[in-house]
């Protein structure tokens, strides 16, 4: 017997598949450089960070989605709005939001205390530049790609 999705669940998993897809491969163009190259992981090291990743980051899009809109929302701001404002929050909603994940998967990976460290302070410096353009990406492949209306 085949079952059938209602509307509301048909949308909430064209959601989840639409933020899964956006910030996996945001994260890997990433934390690609941030790892081999400033870090100075091998690349078994980088590899299994990025695999451990997948499953990280595939179970918390969907809720980092939700995190950015409610932040958004919050702060009375859509998709639509540009300027600092939109920058610091998206800014905030990404820092917050993937650090500790972040640093969970570097030490479940096997990256050294000092690997580990290298690897925070630099994210924590891209985070200003890669939180609005991970925002912008985001609504691209939400509204281009799986045709859903954002913020």
């Amino acid at each position: 017997m085949e079952a059938v999705l209602s509307s509301r669940q048909k949308q909430r998993l064209v959601n989840f598949a639409a933020d899964v897809f956006a910030l996996n491969t945001f994260c890997y163009f990433i934390s690609m450089p941030i790892e081999l190259g400033f870090a100075q992981m091998s690349l078994a090291t980088h590899l299994s960070a990025r695999f451990i990743g997948l499953f990280i980051i595939t179970a918390t899009a969907r809720p980092f989605g939700i995190w950015r809109d409610w932040i958004f929302k919050k702060c009375r701001l859509t998709n639509n709005n540009n300027g600092v404002i939109p920058y610091l929050v998206d800014t905030f909603a990404y820092l917050s939001f993937e650090m500790p994940l972040y640093l969970i998967n570097l030490s479940i990976s096997g990256a050294t205390p000092e690997q580990m460290l290298k690897s925070v302070l630099i994210f924590c410096l891209i985070a200003g530049v890669v939180g609005r353009p991970y925002g912008i990406y985001r609504i691209y492949i939400r509204e281009k790609i799986f045709k859903i209306k954002a913020i």
